[in-house]
C-alpha cells in the first residue's frame, strides 16, 4: 500500500468520522477554521482507497483554504490558536496589565508566532536605553512547535530581542487530549517572568560596566556561535564559520560605536545577530534557533568570566 499523507481525502466523509474545531472571532490572521480528517491509503495496483484507523494518524485541514497543515498522532488533538491566545489574554487582563500584540502565521497557518509587548513594564539599565517586557507565544498544527510562551525583553532603541537564559515564562503545553490552558497557572508564570525581568536590570548594568574589546568578543564568538565542532576534522569546511564571523563583526562594530567597548555592546551584538542578521532559511525558524545559541553563550564559562558571574567552569 502507498500512504498519501500529503493528499486530502478524495472522498466525502460522514460527519461522525471527523470533527470541526470551533473558531473564535478575534480579528487576527491566526483565527481560521480547521478540521481533523482521517488519512487514506491507496493500493497502487487497484487504486482503491481505504480509511486508516485513528490509532495511526490523522491530518489537520485548514477549511477556508482546503490546505493540509500537519499530521496528528493518535494521542494528539489540535488546540485552536485563537483559544490559546484568548487564555493568554485573560491571564494578562486578570493581572491588570496593558499590552500590545502582533500575530504572524507561517507555512499557510501550520505555525504561528505572537509577540506581546508590555509598554508599562520596563527597565532602563542605561540612561535612555529602555527595555520593555515581552512574551513570545509560539504554536503549531504540524508539530514543529509545542504551545509555549517564552518571556524575553525588547530594546526600544533598535527592537533587538533580549535573550536571557533565566527569565522565561516557559508555559509549555503539548497538543494532547489532556492539554490544560489553566488561567491561574498562566498568571503565576507571567508574574514570575516579570519579576525576573526586573531583576535583570542589575545584570545589564554589570554588562555595561565590564570592558570588552574586539579581541575579547572575537575570541568568544570563535569558541561559541561561529564554531562548529562537526567541522573540526573536515579539511574542506573550517570549524569557524567565516560568514558568521563577518556578520558578528558588523554587529559588534555598530553596537560598540554606540554603546562603547563593553559587555553590553557584546551582548547586543549577539542579540542583533540573532534577530536581524541575514539568513537563507525561514526567518522565524532561524531566529528561534539563533536565540537559543545566544542563550547558550550566556551560560558559557568564557562569557561568565568576562562579566564576572559565578561559573562551575563546565562547558554547557
Amino acid at each position: 500500500m502507498n500512504y498519501f499523507h500529503t493528499e486530502l481525502p478524495s472522498k466525502n466523509v460522514a460527519n461522525g468520522n471527523h470533527f470541526r474545531v470551533t473558531s473564535f472571532v478575534t480579528g487576527n490572521e491566526a483565527d481560521f477554521p480547521i478540521d481533523v480528517w482521517p488519512l487514506y491509503s491507496r493500493d497502487p495496483v487497484t487504486d482503491k482507497e481505504r480509511v486508516l484507523s485513528d490509532r495511526h494518524a490523522r491530518v489537520v485541514v485548514r477549511t477556508d483554504t482546503n490546505e493540509h497543515l500537519g499530521i496528528l498522532g493518535p494521542r494528539t488533538e489540535p488546540i485552536p490558536y485563537a483559544r490559546s491566545m484568548q487564555a493568554t489574554d485573560e491571564a494578562i487582563e486578570h493581572i491588570g496589565l496593558r499590552y500590545d500584540s502582533k500575530t504572524k502565521v507561517y507555512d499557510n497557518g501550520a505555525t504561528v508566532r505572537r509577540q506581546i509587548t508590555f509598554p508599562n513594564v520596563t527597565i532602563e539599565p542605561i540612561v535612555g536605553d529602555t527595555v520593555c517586557f515581552k512574551i513570545d507565544h509560539f504554536d503549531s498544527y504540524n508539530g514543529k512547535w509545542a504551545l509555549q510562551l517564552n518571556a524575553t525583553g525588547e530594546r526600544l532603541v533598535c527592537l533587538n530581542g533580549m535573550t536571557q537564559p533565566d527569565y522565561y515564562v516557559r508555559a509549555y503545553t503539548r497538543h494532547t487530549r489532556n492539554a490544560d490552558l489553566a488561567i491561574p497557572e498562566l498568571m503565576n508564570k507571567i508574574r514570575e517572568g516579570i519579576e525576573d525581568f526586573k531583576q535583570s536590570n542589575d545584570t545589564y548594568q554589570r554588562y555595561y560596566n565590564k570592558g570588552c574589546t574586539w579581541n575579547d568578543f572575537e575570541k568568544l564568538m570563535r569558541n561559541t556561535i561561529a564554531y562548529n565542532k562537526e567541522h573540526e576534522s573536515d579539511e574542506k569546511r573550517p570549524a569557524v564559520s567565516k560568514m558568521r564571523m563577518e556578520q558578528l563583526s558588523h554587529c559588534w562594530d555598530y553596537n560598540s560605536s554606540t554603546l562603547g567597548q563593553n559587555c553590553w555592546a557584546a551582548y547586543n551584538a549577539m542579540t542583533e545577530w540573532a534577530t536581524h542578521a541575514p539568513t537563507r532559511g525561514h526567518t522565524h525558524m532561524v531566529e528561534r534557533k539563533r536565540n537559543a545559541e545566544v542563550a547558550k553563550v550566556l551560560r558559557h564559562p568564557m562569557w561568565k568570566n568576562m562579566v564576572e558571574e559565578p561559573t562551575n567552569l563546565r562547558m554547557i
